[in-house]
């Protein structure tokens, strides 16, 4: 466990067939629970982040179920239609909320290795400095000339210098024609379409982003 996030590895006897920004359903007893597969596809695992929420009930019977270190799990897998399966011909924005990370690096370790891909940004929304459990991973990262990270924490902290506010803010800020560029948002409905909102007030063309919220909590009106 890193800053309160729990690394789940899940052997499998074959190699996970599945494209980078999928999920998978976690059963617990008899409910199912949605959690971002964080790897590229390739291997014979599936890797979850599993951060603890205070106060939840669902929280604390995932919890309690990992605690008991079942030998056995059974998933269901690949869901979502907000992933990556060949590469975009623009360049790539990811923004993530908490731990919407999770989706993001599965689609940022498949696509930053393949052939042609452009330029890529990551951006990464948290409430707290300490929330940044993969900072380490996408600093290093970032001292390739293709790839950018910019982690943002919503309020000021003493101990942070980095940057501060709303994380799609902070893009809007940073790059100015965001309509050459495929951007993937992972986070909470409000989050999203919080986002997509301020984008679009300003000419950005809601075509080009992709979220797995627009699918499970589309608008009504």
């Amino acid at each position: 466990m890193q800053n309160g996030v729990r690394r789940l590895v899940l052997s499998l006897p074959v190699a996970a067939s599945f494209c980078a920004g999928q999920y998978l359903l976690l059963t617990v007893g008899d409910r199912a629970f949605p959690f971002s597969i964080a790897n590229a596809p390739g291997g014979k695992h599936l890797e979850l982040h599993i951060k603890a929420t205070e106060d939840s009930p669902d929280s604390a019977l995932i919890e309690q179920f990992l605690n008991d270190h079942p030998p056995s799990v059974t998933i269901e897998f690949p869901l979502g239609q907000c992933f990556l399966s060949q590469v975009p011909s623009q360049p790539v924005i990811f923004i993530a909320a908490a731990t919407g990370i999770t989706q993001i690096k599965s689609l940022f370790d498949w696509l930053t290795p393949q052939p042609g891909a452009q330029k890529v940004h990551v951006y990464w929304g948290v409430v707290t400095p300490e929330d940044l459990y993969l900072d380490d991973y996408f600093k290093a990262a970032a001292d390739h000339a293709k790839i950018t990270y910019t982690p943002v924490v919503s309020t000021d902290h003493q101990t942070w210098a980095g940057r501060v506010g709303l994380v799609g803010e902070a893009v809007q800020q940073d790059i100015k024609n965001l309509n050459d560029h495929l951007i993937f948002v992972s986070g909470s409905p409000g989050m999203v379409y919080g986002t997509l909102d301020h984008f679009t007030a300003t000419g950005f063309d809601p075509e080009n982003m992709r979220s797995d919220v627009f699918d499970y909590a589309p608008r009504t009106a």
